[in-house]
């Protein structure tokens, strides 16, 4: 069996605008399961999440997408994991942002097996992976602005 850690998509790299945050070794901001659905509910009703993000302090990230693979590439059944940590800012569009990217990282998690354009994404290194779901984010809050 893989160890799951092995598999982990973190949300860990900072980004400009959203993502600019203090120090690592600075506050970490607590939330709560009920901040989660709230977020889910409302700005983010629209997303089909594969399985409901859940709280965890403990994990050392603002984010953290897991799951069992097997050695072909396909995700196993039932292990998928999506865990929201302490935040970095104590704003709602952060949160908003870190639930987004965990989203994100699902979906190259679960598609890489059998669709091209995911398969081909989960090939390239993690960076360009999470420069594609920054791109994902910023088009989203771009769609936010249009909306006001």
């Amino acid at each position: 069996m893989q160890n799951m850690a092995e598999n982990a998509i973190v949300n860990d790299v900072d980004r400009e605008s959203v993502r600019e945050s203090p120090s690592k070794k600075g506050n970490r901001y607590p939330i709560s399961q009920e901040q989660i659905d709230d977020v889910l509910n409302n700005e983010l009703k629209d997303f089909a999440f594969p399985v409901k993000p859940t709280y965890n302090p403990r994990i050392w990230a603002n984010g953290m997408t897991t799951g069992e693979m097997y050695k072909w590439g396909q995700l196993k059944d039932g292990t998928l994991s999506i865990q929201i940590g302490k935040q970095d800012r104590p704003d709602r569009k952060f949160l908003v942002d870190t639930i987004l990217h965990e989203y994100y990282e699902s979906q190259i998690m679960i598609n890489q097996y059998s669709n091209a354009f995911y398969r081909q994404l989960s090939k390239k290194s993690i960076l360009l992976q999470h420069e594609w779901i920054d791109e994902q984010i910023a088009e989203y809050f771009k769609g936010l602005e249009g909306k006001s």
